[in-house]
């Protein structure tokens, strides 16, 4: 079957899906219902979606987050962001707040000069060239004054217009350079459209035009943001320490350019999130940004730092073309919005507000990478996306989530503990149940040696009454468990997970407690009559509470729970089960 086809962009978007699903997906029904599913519910909306582009056959989703509390210039912002990769939201807000208490980000717009080039070819007199186009110049001029007039009464237009010469790098070849300004208009049409008008009224027989184009390298279209305060201010356990290798990861960005390619990529994940939140070109963006990284004929950081006399600083200098009219800014109703949320800012100041959020993304990288390593926040952001991939239930995200609140987050460690999870069931003691009890006990000898741990079977039977007698009020442990530590271990109760070998309250010394009664049967009398007496003191309380010396603060059914795993983990120390 030929996979070619023509006339596809006449087909209805209902064909053009047919079409892919029996030629590439071999007519899965699921492909149809995947694409069809991110179609919106409104006709309206959607239409509007499918004539941006063409052959459009459904919507591809990206999450839309904010990041509140960014400072700039004196004026708080809640910044939208698009963006795929985990942390980025977060890691923005966090820095916007960590820096709204010293003075927030100070900004400038250092220039906004776009530009725009005829590129031609001549092989006649250079002088012959030159007298013509000054003879032309203002012809030049003339030529574009219907597409310039709407933009001069806003304060823009065609700033200048100049021959170039290249020859020295291509024989024959020479630019029309012109300089622009757009004012709030981005303005690749207008400007595309002015350098046509100029190379239609430039050429003649002996030049040949090749192209005109606008360029997405904008040196002149330069913002600046900066963070600065006193270094004892920047916190932590050694600021001094800390602003040290923090100039020191920069400076190394700005000589080598393996580190530097992957350090300003972190400075566009927050350029890029912000930018296409507002529907401005993204790929232009980073273009101009990779390309004003490499003007001095290397590639560089865009970031740049100093500590000195005390006081840290750290800036970026990026060249930005934003448009906040005209465009997809004006079309979709969620770039429309964005710009609402940032208080209708003009091209200025949303190049203020995008330089702003690409430094908090680089400030929050650097600290990451110079303190606890990148891994250890990336991670932990990236968890869902491991759990939702692995198709974990809600129960089992809470639980490893709980898990690796204070631990590092790789992607096997998730899978390691997802598929603990998973193990098959264990054979858990009904504590409750005195005959499965002792018919579990009878053939334990008081002096049985455990496969793990160091209690003899005696000291393990009265280890158990110990521990309930915590319950039951009879054994009071001095110690007290945060709130914090509850909420993150509590909901290991809930799993089928069983106490880890090994596993010790911190009440409990290293060697076993010296035996309360002479032989075994006294031992497990003891220990029947303390879960009875569990019961009984529960029933007459039905809310009554005590802390546990890990666990916290348990009802009567977190303490049954706790009593199950703790019976069936000390009965597998001796084979019981």
């Amino acid at each position: 079957m030929s996979k070619t086809i023509s006339g596809f962009s006449k087909l209805t978007k209902e064909e053009k899906i047919d079409w892919l699903a029996k030629t590439y997906f071999n007519n899965q029904p699921e492909i149809i219902q995947t694409i069809t599913q991110y179609w919106n519910v409104d006709d309206k909306l959607q239409q509007l979606h499918d004539d941006f582009i063409e052959n459009t056959i459904s919507n591809f989703y990206m999450p839309y987050g904010v990041a509140p509390n960014f400072v700039i210039n004196g004026r708080s912002y809640a910044i939208p962001m698009v963006v795929e990769e985990s942390s980025v939201v977060a890691a923005a807000s966090k820095v916007a707040k960590y820096w709204s208490t010293k003075g927030g980000f100070k900004t400038e717009v250092i220039s906004t000069t776009k530009i725009g080039q005829v590129h031609f070819m001549y092989a006649g007199d250079k002088k012959e060239l030159h007298s013509y186009f000054n003879e032309q110049k203002t012809e030049l001029h003339a030529a574009t004054a219907s597409i310039t007039k709407n933009m001069e009464k806003r304060g823009g237009g065609i700033l200048d217009i100049q021959l170039v010469d290249k020859t020295d790098k291509l024989a024959d070849y020479y630019q029309l350079h012109v300089t622009f300004e757009t004012k709030d208009s981005m303005g690749a049409n207008f400007i595309n459209s002015c350098l046509e008008a100029i190379a239609k009224a430039f050429r003649k027989d002996d030049i040949e035009i090749v192209m005109s184009i606008l360029s997405n390298y904008v040196p002149e279209c330069l913002v600046r943001a900066e963070v600065s305060c006193k270094v004892e201010e920047l916190g932590g356990k050694n600021p001094e320490k800390f602003a040290q290798k923090f100039e020191q990861a920069v400076k190394i960005a700005e000589i080598e350019p393996y580190r530097a390619v992957t350090h300003n990529k972190g400075i566009m994940n927050g350029i890029d999130a912000v930018v296409l939140a507002t529907g401005n070109d993204f790929r232009a963006i980073e273009a101009g940004a990779h390309a004003y990284a490499s003007k001095n004929g290397q590639y560089s950081s865009l970031t740049h730092c100093e500590v000195k006399n005390g006081v840290f600083r750290f800036w970026i200098e990026i060249p930005l073309a934003l448009g906040t009219v005209g465009g997809l800014t004006a079309l979709h109703p969620m770039a429309k919005l964005s710009l609402d949320m940032m208080q209708k800012p003009s091209a200025r100041t949303l190049m203020q507000i995008i330089a702003a959020a690409g430094l908090a993304q680089n400030f929050a990288a650097l600290r990451a990478l110079t303190t606890k390593g990148i891994q250890h926040g990336h991670m932990k952001m990236h968890l869902m996306n491991i759990l939702n991939q692995h198709k974990a239930t809600n129960e089992e995200k809470e639980v490893v989530a709980a898990y690796f609140e204070d631990r590092t987050a790789s992607h096997s460690a998730v899978v390691e503990k997802l598929n603990e999870l998973r193990k098959p069931k264990v054979q858990w003691i009904d504590f409750l149940n005195e005959e499965e009890v002792r018919d579990t006990l009878v053939n334990l000898k008081a002096d049985a040696k455990p496969l793990f741990g160091k209690m003899s079977g005696q000291q393990m039977v009265e280890h158990l009454s110990l521990v309930t007698q915590i319950a039951n009020g009879n054994w009071k442990v001095d110690i007290y468990v945060s709130e914090e530590k509850t909420t993150r271990r509590k909901p290991f109760l809930n799993t089928d997970s069983e106490l880890q070998i090994g596993f010790k309250a911190p009440f409990l010394s290293e060697d076993p407690t010296p035996l309360k009664f002479s032989s075994m049967n006294e031992a497990i009398t003891d220990l029947i009559e303390q879960v009875q007496h569990f019961e009984t003191i529960f029933n007459e309380n039905p809310t009554r509470k005590v802390v546990h010396p890990f666990f916290g603060e348990l009802d009567y059914e977190y303490w049954k729970k706790f009593q199950v795993k703790h019976f069936t983990h000390h009965f597998k120390q001796f084979g019981l089960v």
